[in-house]
């Protein structure tokens, strides 16, 4: 789906009540419910995953296919890990807050190294301010890629700038292998820039915490640690970037104040994959996106169930449901840099 500029379409009135509706049938059929089972069940496996990956480099041998292999196990069980922080931090696992903020803790800022209350932040704005162009932090990060905007905006960019937008595809390619270090990193300066008193410092504890277990594991193993390391995040990187891109590139983008009712603006900036057993795993629910944006505190087991009453319910509503298979979005988000990249060829 090609940009559309919010001029260009038709934003209708007495959404809130249609959202109120929605809401309504939804919490009817107990989709708001807590999940502590389902939750249970998937942290036993993620972190069981988590501890055959960390314990794989000393019972395998030391060669460079095994290594590689470690690595990616490793990189794929932390976002998984990570998955349940997201939910955490949603407050879709416990009923009380605290609750959910320690295990949000536990799987980011001590599994994953990077900071809980820095990605808890973020991540609110994003879903505060889906696509909008001034407030959404996940736009706003990839200003210099210009995957958001227009034709015109991408037009009047001059020297580096407008080279970068030509090359963006590569960018932000070669920017996806790192981009877990990156979250390590502003998950720091966030702590110590925007934190204070207890939360402070138990959240630099934890980070540090998460670096002195690698460095034991780097003295231990030695090189082949520092490739472990190096591996996991890449891998980690490809992992996210490929569960997050799908959901809302090539999607509308709004201008700061735009006239929009919550409903629209979460349906129309979202794109969903289609429900198959396979893509829930892989994406821990995120597949779900429409879902996930109507309904943040939903746990990710019902995301299903809510699509059969969303999907309909959109459609009774005159707003388009977008859902498309993996392979479709990534091709359309491939799309979406060449029509970026030539509009300003």
């Amino acid at each position: 789906m090609a940009f559309t500029p919010i001029d260009s379409m038709v934003v209708h009135s007495g959404r809130g009540a249609d959202y109120a509706e929605l809401r309504r049938t939804v919490i009817a059929a107990g989709l708001l419910k807590r999940a502590y089972w389902y939750y249970l069940f998937r942290a036993i496996t993620c972190f069981a995953l988590l501890a055959l990956a960390i314990a794989l480099p000393f019972v395998l041998p030391a060669t460079f296919g095994w290594t590689v292999f470690i690595a990616m196990l490793l990189g794929f069980a932390v976002v998984q890990v990570a998955l349940i922080g997201h939910d955490a931090g949603h407050l879709e696992v416990f009923q009380a807050t605290r609750k959910n903020w320690a295990l949000g803790q536990l799987c980011w800022s001590l599994t994953a190294g990077v900071g809980f209350w820095y990605w808890n932040d973020r991540h609110n704005r994003h879903h505060g301010h889906t696509n909008d162009v001034a407030e959404d932090p996940d736009i706003q990060g990839k200003g210099l890629l210009a995957i958001t905007f227009t034709e015109q905006e991408g037009a009047v960019r001059r020297g580096w700038r407008r080279i970068a937008i030509k090359y963006q595809f590569m960018l932000v390619f070669l920017g996806m292998l790192f981009i877990s270090l990156a979250f390590r990193v502003e998950g720091w300066l966030f702590a110590l820039r925007h934190l204070g008193g207890s939360r402070r410092f138990f959240e630099i504890a934890l980070l540090s915490l998460n670096l002195l277990l690698w460095a034991i594991l780097m003295i231990i193993l030695g090189w082949r640690g520092v490739g472990i390391y190096l591996g996991s995040h890449i891998m980690a990187s490809l992992y996210l970037g490929a569960i997050i891109a799908p959901n809302h590139t090539g999607m509308p983008v709004w201008a700061k104040g735009a006239r929009l009712s919550f409903l629209e603006r979460q349906v129309l900036s979202s794109r969903n994959i289609t429900s198959h057993p396979v893509w829930d795993f892989l994406f821990g629910g995120l597949n779900y996106q429409i879902e996930h944006h109507l309904f943040p505190t939903m746990p990710r087991v019902h995301f299903k169930r809510a699509r059969s009453i969303v999907k309909p319910f959109c459609a009774a509503h005159g707003l388009p449901y977008e859902e498309v298979n993996p392979i479709t979005s990534y091709r359309l988000i491939y799309a979406e840099y060449r029509r970026v990249r030539h509009a300003v060829a």
